[in-house]
């Protein structure tokens, strides 16, 4: 799909037949200056059927040759997180934890130690990268959370409105 999508980019002028008039807002449907492209939204495309998209930002990864689903991409968290279950589901054991206890603050002004940290290799797509990830003892609705420190070691600029 990406590849396609490029190849659109590439040549705008092959496809402009194929879409939907804008009604002025740009004045071609594709930009490309060698690929720096610029993607355009409507408003339509904010809607989830007839009411407005506000869903968060999810990826799925695969982490020692399993699927793990459930993992928020989260611009405001300032560390990686991942829950002790999750690491046991994986068969990460307790022993390859790093003594290193971080004391981290919720959304809620509660605060709990971290039970140490682990770097985690993920394939996310076509991304095979190396993480750390901070283990924390609670449950939590997600397998995985890319916080900050994610985002900006793979230069990667979320945008949970599109």
């Amino acid at each position: 799909m990406r590849q396609h999508a490029i190849a659109v980019l590439q040549h705008s002028e092959l496809y402009a037949d194929k879409v939907k008039d804008m009604g002025g807002l740009i004045e071609s449907p594709f930009q490309c200056t060698s690929c720096n492209t610029i993607v355009t939204f409507i408003d339509n495309d904010l809607l989830l059927g007839s009411k407005p998209h506000n869903r968060p930002s999810f990826v799925i990864s695969y982490i020692r040759e399993q699927k793990v689903k459930r993992i928020p991409v989260d611009g405001g968290s300032a560390i990686n997180i991942i829950p002790k279950s999750t690491m046991n589901d994986l068969g990460i054991i307790v022993k390859k934890l790093s003594n290193r206890r971080t004391m981290i603050q919720g959304f809620n002004l509660e605060a709990q130690h971290a039970i140490g940290m682990i770097h985690i290799e993920l394939i996310i797509g076509d991304l095979s990268t190396s993480s750390i990830f901070h283990v924390i003892d609670v449950k939590i609705s997600y397998s995985l959370l890319l916080g900050r420190p994610w985002l900006h070691e793979h230069v990667i600029v979320t945008s949970t409105l599109h």
